[in-house]
């Protein structure tokens, strides 16, 4: 009994050992834009109000980021109530246990700037950038619009298809 739990875990690590990289899809979204003198910034996960200047990166460089407070101590994030719905109509990020500490953007227009498609090694890549023009409320305060720059990228999984890259 004790050599086949033995082989059992010798067939278990060396199966772990031989195993290949998998190729998960890719779903990222986000946007950016000014709010006022400052500056919003959100991804499907979190959301961030910071000053204006300095810049905190490429709209590209937002969505990829798992964090987007990392190395500040003076940024409120809020955390997406839904990860997996993409650029819905309204979009609610919380920040607190509670969820009264509230952020709300409801899109009032929307409009695709650019697409573009391709394939990335057997993976079809698409890349879509919006002009969004967002009610914002925080809280009690007074709604506002804001006009946000907004990215939506993905990347299939491969699907067993062959590496061929095409523009």
């Amino acid at each position: 009994m004790k050599h086949a739990i033995v082989a059992g875990i010798g067939v278990a690590l060396a199966a772990i050992g031989v195993a290949s990289d998998a190729s998960a899809g890719v779903w990222r979204w986000g946007c950016i834009g000014p709010l006022g003198d400052q500056q919003i910034l959100f991804s499907r996960y979190h959301l961030i109000v910071v000053p204006a200047k300095p810049p905190r990166g490429k709209l590209e460089d937002i969505i990829a980021s798992d964090d987007l407070a990392q190395g500040a101590t003076d940024v409120e994030q809020y955390i997406a109530t839904d990860v997996n719905s993409g650029f819905t109509p309204t979009l609610e990020f919380t920040r607190g246990d509670d969820g009264k500490n509230k952020i709300t953007l409801t899109e009032k227009s929307s409009k695709r700037l650019s697409h573009h498609a391709a394939m990335v090694c057997g993976r079809d890549e698409a890349r879509d950038v919006f002009r969004k023009l967002y009610r914002y409320r925080h809280n009690d305060e007074a709604l506002r619009d804001i006009k946000l720059q907004c990215l939506e990228y993905t990347l299939s999984t491969g699907g067993g298809r062959p590496c061929i890259d095409r523009p």
